[in-house]
């Protein structure tokens, strides 16, 4: 129905003294979603792909049918493999990673779903392949919450996640952090964290606009009243506690300040944490970025905690190439093989070429490409990569307003590209950009971490 759906209720502030304490409403529901919303074809507009198809649910609730009721969890063999790199070079680096991998809003609110849509979600292949999924992870000597048990929470716990949001809750952030502290705390190097006392208190009310609400807005004009949850904030006990945080968040936007998750980490853990987040960016894009950041390289913490909003994305093989050469800082510190400084200009600018003083041998993920450009105003590059047999790859990097101008990246090492011989780099700025600033680029060698002895934790053994 295109009409103006709004939803009127009563709300009461619960008993503040209890952490799950969380405002109760009374609402009756008008509206039900728009013919449009179930076309399929509506989705292939820009921002809405990744979504399925709404569903409307009961009490409320909406659900998408592609990101919340699916059944499959878990990375692919060759992604399994990357993430282990990526595992393995922040192990070299003296950092314990520890994956916080949640269950879908499907599988952890499928009650809420109407009878016939329940029927055409198989909750139990869901269920078993998330299971496979944590264990698959912990196979690769990742820390990994066990986070089955909120499959059967409580019967009087609030709800995880938001009705029509695809966010949790503070009250799912909390529970989250419970279960991520029992774990965090049979790693080794713990003892080693500094200990801090922290309270987490109510703090009024936060008013959510729904996701999937605004998806379903701009599919049919209807408007929905926001969702009003508690909200909680997080101080240390002490205001003497001032010793620098050895454990650092980095995570999607559930870790956002506002849902507080690293407010309840640092109560469960009884350590100071820095959530080095970036909410809007995406969990990795939040890892690239803090990678690169003077924090890390110059001070690594322990324990990197890197919540994931979704796993699809741990997918795409080029993000393992910037992530694990941005763990040991790109090329600083190792020799060029090959280097350019230019100033940038608009359309093809070749800055690298394999041949000048004869053809090296460059091919396979151990070489390594650094660029770092000084002009703020590019925040897109296109870079294309040619090969001695003609082969190409073109990429585009992009970076978020702030972000420092460098990009890394390893040479391909799947299928054959990892037989194949290194030629020429030509980058173009993107955007119409008209200002142009150095940029310098560097190819170096730099051996893998994969395979190296003695990295493996003894996580299997502890739990």
């Amino acid at each position: 129905m295109n009409r103006a759906c709004m939803l009127f209720g009563v709300f009461l502030l619960a008993g503040a003294s209890n952490l799950y304490a969380a405002p109760t409403y009374q609402a009756e529901a008008c509206c039900q979603l728009c013919p449009a919303a179930a076309d399929t074809r509506v989705y292939q507009a820009e921002g809405l792909s990744g979504y399925g198809r709404l569903l409307e649910a009961q009490d409320g609730w909406m659900f998408s049918s592609t990101q919340d009721l699916r059944s499959e969890f878990g990375l692919n063999p060759q992604s399994y493999k990357q993430l282990k790199r990526l595992r393995n070079a922040l192990k070299h680096s003296g950092v314990e990673l520890l994956l916080v991998y949640p269950p879908s809003r499907g599988l952890l609110h499928a009650d809420k779903l109407t009878p016939v849509q329940r029927a055409g979600f198989d909750q139990a292949r869901a269920q078993a392949n998330y299971r496979a999924a944590l264990a698959r992870l912990r196979d690769l000597d990742i820390w990994v919450p066990d986070l089955v048990s909120l499959l059967q929470p409580p019967a009087d716990s609030p709800d995880f996640f938001f009705k029509a949001d695809q966010h949790w809750t503070p009250q799912g952030a909390e529970r989250t952090a419970r279960l991520v502290a029992e774990t965090a705390k049979k790693i080794p190097l713990f003892d080693q964290l500094p200990e801090g006392q922290y309270q987490s208190r109510p703090a009024g009310l936060m008013a959510r606009s729904g996701s999937l609400q605004k998806v379903a807005q701009r599919l049919c004009g209807a408007g929905y009243a926001r969702q009003y949850v508690q909200r909680f904030i997080t101080a240390p006990t002490s205001p003497n506690q001032s010793a620098p945080a050895q454990v650092v968040l980095v995570g999607s936007s559930n870790s956002a300040d506002s849902l507080n998750f690293a407010g309840f980490l640092e109560q469960h853990l009884g350590t100071p944490v820095h959530n080095a987040s970036q909410p809007g960016s995406g969990h990795e894009s939040a890892l690239l970025h803090y990678l690169q950041s003077e924090s890390f390289q110059q001070q690594p913490p322990k324990l990197l905690i890197w919540e994931l909003g979704d796993s699809s994305s741990l997918n795409r093989r080029n993000f393992y190439r910037q992530a694990v050469p941005a763990v040991s800082n790109g090329c600083s510190g190792h020799r060029a093989l090959l280097q350019s400084s230019i100033t940038l200009q608009a359309g093809a600018n070749q800055v690298l070429f394999n041949g000048t003083s004869g053809v090296l041998p460059i091919h396979s993920s151990d070489f390594r490409i650094d660029l770092q450009l000084d002009d703020p105003a590019v925040q897109q590059l296109s870079a294309t990569l040619t090969f001695m047999n003609g082969r190409q790859e073109t990429l585009t990097f992009k970076r978020a307003p702030g972000d420092r101008g460098r990009f890394l990246l390893e040479l391909r090492e799947d299928g054959d590209w990892d037989e194949l011989t290194f030629l020429s780099l030509t980058v173009r700025p993107l955007g119409g950009v008209s200002a142009h600033g150095r940029l310098n680029t560097t190819l170096c060698r730099v051996k893998s971490d994969e395979g190296r002895p003695g990295l493996r934790t003894a996580q299997a053994s502890v739990e």
